[in-house]
């Protein structure tokens, strides 16, 4: 059997229990309305002009998002550069004390893993990988 358009998104995951029944609630829903207004059952709607009160909701929405984008623009405080530039710093920092320790490790195990004839120095210095796993040359430095 063929999968359904509607059972996955484009990303290839299926929706959720809850939306796929939300839908099908939402769906007899529209469907029931329209029947009753096709058979004069809603004569409590016929006060009600709908015209004017979509234009409300379009110019209230409209203020909202207005309103928002202006709160967030103008009125939202600002995170500082310095604080930013500070906490910047502070991550460097721990990423090269995390390096420090690495490096330490690979040399303690370059250490266990050589030759008990052969005389390891300090310059020693274990191959630095790229992201992808390939050596690189070593730095010198």
């Amino acid at each position: 059997m063929g999968r359904r358009i509607s059972d996955s998104d484009p990303s290839g995951k299926k929706p959720c229990a809850f939306c796929r029944t939300m839908r099908v609630v939402v769906i007899f829903a529209v469907a029931v309305v329209v029947l009753m207004a096709y058979a004069d059952k809603l004569y409590w709607l016929q006060d009600i002009d709908f015209t004017t009160l979509f234009g409300y909701l379009v110019v209230l929405s409209f203020l909202l998002v207005l309103g928002f984008r202006f709160w967030e623009e103008y009125w939202r405080p600002k995170k500082s550069a310095s604080g930013r530039l500070a906490r910047r710093a502070e991550r460097e920092k721990q990423f090269d004390q995390l390096d420090e320790l690495e490096a330490e490790r690979a040399l303690e195990a370059a250490h266990t893993h050589v030759d008990s004839s052969e005389e390891v120095g300090p310059d020693v210095k274990p191959e630095q990988l790229d992201l992808l796993g390939f050596t690189l040359p070593k730095k010198d430095g």
